[in-house]
């Protein structure tokens, strides 16, 4: 499969994303490319082999294009009169570095399901509560041994530091990273810069190390 169809399919999938507010269907993806089903399947899974798409198991239906979700989570996502989901609250936050937009997130708290709302604007954050954190609970390196498992479970806001430490005190085994959401920002940049492009390109293992570092992320939890 060639990488210049990948690249275009790619971008047709967050582009496409991007202005229904839904991932297109397998049927949408042959049109789009004029081929045929098996195909436009193995184009699919060579996208999802690169971290860019994860289809839901078992089919050929779209489930995530980081950051969107086709399916509702606890990380809705407003731009303009657009409304998206993302994966996690690291997505959520993440549509603000991919689009360069003001956006609004509503999601709510890990532990008590209290409401968050978060106005971004040029990386920085307006909250209510004032000082929403984002959990990080799986070490990097095991990320996308399940990046449903990941997004779903293990990426989530908490409404204050009070609330994610009653939550530590109650799983006692949990361990994890907390950023505060515009640390949050800076670690977008250097995943989710330049991802509506056509040729944009994960970043080597080595290389998003350095960079996490450079903001200060670095240990063995961000070890890849």
């Amino acid at each position: 499969m060639s990488e210049i169809l990948q690249k275009n399919v790619r971008k047709y999938i967050v582009e496409y994303f991007l202005e229904n507010e839904h991932p297109p269907l397998i049927e949408e993806v042959m049109a789009s490319i004029d081929m045929k089903r098996a195909d436009a399947h193995r184009i699919l899974l060579s996208i999802e082999e690169a971290h860019n798409l994860v289809l839901l198991p078992g089919t050929q239906r779209i489930l995530m294009a980081h950051p969107f979700s086709a399916i509702a989570t606890p990380f809705r996502v407003t731009i303009g009169s657009k409304r998206y989901y993302g994966n996690c609250a690291w997505d959520a936050v993440a549509f603000h570095i991919m689009l360069s937009r003001d956006i609004h997130i509503d999601s709510f708290c890990h532990h008590c399901s209290e409401r968050i709302s978060i106005d971004l604007k040029n990386g920085r954050a307006m909250s209510k509560p004032p000082k929403p954190l984002v959990f990080l609970s799986m070490p990097a390196a095991k990320w996308w041994d399940s990046i449903v498992n990941t997004c779903s479970n293990n990426m989530v806001f908490f409404s204050s530091q009070r609330h994610l430490n009653e939550w530590l005190s109650e799983n006692p085994d949990l361990e994890g990273e907390t950023l505060t959401v515009e640390k949050t920002v800076e670690l977008s940049r250097s995943t989710y810069t330049g991802k509506m492009e056509l040729d944009y390109k994960r970043l080597p293992k080595d290389e998003l190390m350095k960079r996490w570092a450079a903001i200060g992320l670095m240990g063995d939890f961000w070890k890849l």
